[in-house]
């Protein structure tokens, strides 16, 4: 592995030096294309995911969730607070979506199954845990999961009208503090994270296949947070609770490098089609844009207001960016531009 502190050393003086955008040529400029208001009040949502199989975005409001057609950029199915209270995030695959419900020790605490055909909600179940937040499908095993906040474990569950528990698999951080947050499915693999650590786990039977501490502090909200993979490196880049993003070697979990972040992350997408990375944070009002082949921040995107993007969607149709402005109750959606090369 690469010193560590070299390298966050090295990442601080670069987060200094960077004034404002880089001018290189692979450089963008990002174009507000349109507000869309939400059905529900101001304040801290949470998922945000793309559909491609039907071109929808999916956003966990403050409470219930919506429905966002990109072709038209309008809200086209909405679920109230009372369908769905507290949700955090949903995982899908092609007949249904499955949003959770996260209130909390002796509250609702389900996974709510939306038919994508009629959208009408055809069952609700409660999870195993409580507070579950992460959520991803794996379609190819007719499979989803579910991160237990309050269990440290990931539940897996069949897929369908009517899910059914699997298992619970065990995370392998003990007595964490924060705990566990999100995950994702890259190339057949679960990546999650807890507290400072990132670990590997089979998707089939919860075997841990590696994990490792990144000793980063823990704060309120952990430490390592949302992951992307990129298949063109086989490498996953992890958000972070810090001003920093870890890029790390898939199978070794080695880190590779280390880039400047604006503020603490909750989220982090992707767009492979133009090799953009966007990181959304809870205390910056804007988003963090990054060129993932030469492993380069080159944009910093500022809403103009005071309200923070926690989460965030791309398009990789159209390369629109949908930034959840939570205090606005809104999804604005930016469109990235080619800038021109300057000597």
């Amino acid at each position: 592995m690469r010193n560590f502190t070299k390298l966050l050393a090295s990442t601080v003086l670069l987060s200094g030096m960077m004034i404002g955008p880089s001018l290189a040529a692979n450089s963008y400029t990002f174009k507000l294309v349109k507000k869309i208001a939400l059905p529900t009040k101001a304040g801290h949502g949470d998922g945000v995911v793309f559909d491609p199989s039907n071109k929808m975005v999916y956003v966990s409001m403050v409470d219930g969730m919506a429905v966002i057609d990109t072709r038209t950029n309008k809200v086209v199915h909405a679920y109230t607070a009372e369908e769905i209270p507290a949700p955090n995030y949903m995982a899908f695959d092609d007949n249904y979506v499955y949003e959770t419900v996260a209130q909390g020790k002796g509250k609702r605490n389900q996974i709510v199954v939306i038919s994508k055909k009629t959208w009408k909600i055809v069952d609700t179940v409660n999870t195993s845990g409580t507070s579950p937040d992460g959520a991803f499908a794996d379609p190819a095993n007719k499979r989803f999961f579910v991160v237990s906040d309050d269990n440290n474990w990931i539940e897996a569950w069949t897929a369908g009208p009517h899910p059914t528990h699997i298992a619970n698999y065990p995370e392998p951080v003990k007595n964490p503090v924060a705990g566990p947050d999100v995950a994702s499915l890259h190339n057949g693999t679960i990546y999650g994270v807890n507290d400072s650590y990132l670990f590997k786990m089979n998707p089939n039977n919860g075997e841990i296949e590696g994990s490792a501490n990144y000793h980063l502090k823990v704060l309120k909200h952990g430490g390592t947070k949302a992951n992307i993979f990129d298949k063109a490196t086989n490498e996953v880049w992890v958000a972070t609770t810090h001003h920093l993003v870890l890029v790390v070697d898939a199978k070794t979990l080695d880190i590779v490098d280390i880039l400047p972040q604006s503020k603490g992350a909750d989220d982090i997408e992707q767009d492979p089609g133009l090799g953009l990375a966007y990181d959304f944070q809870s205390s910056l009002p804007g988003f963090d844009v990054y060129d993932m082949k030469a492993k380069e921040r080159i944009a910093t995107i500022r809403t103009g207001t005071k309200h923070p993007t926690h989460t965030g969607a791309i398009d990789p149709d159209n390369h629109e960016i949908y930034a959840y402005v939570g205090g606005e109750a809104a999804m604005w959606v930016y469109k990235p531009v080619k800038a021109m090369a300057t000597k």
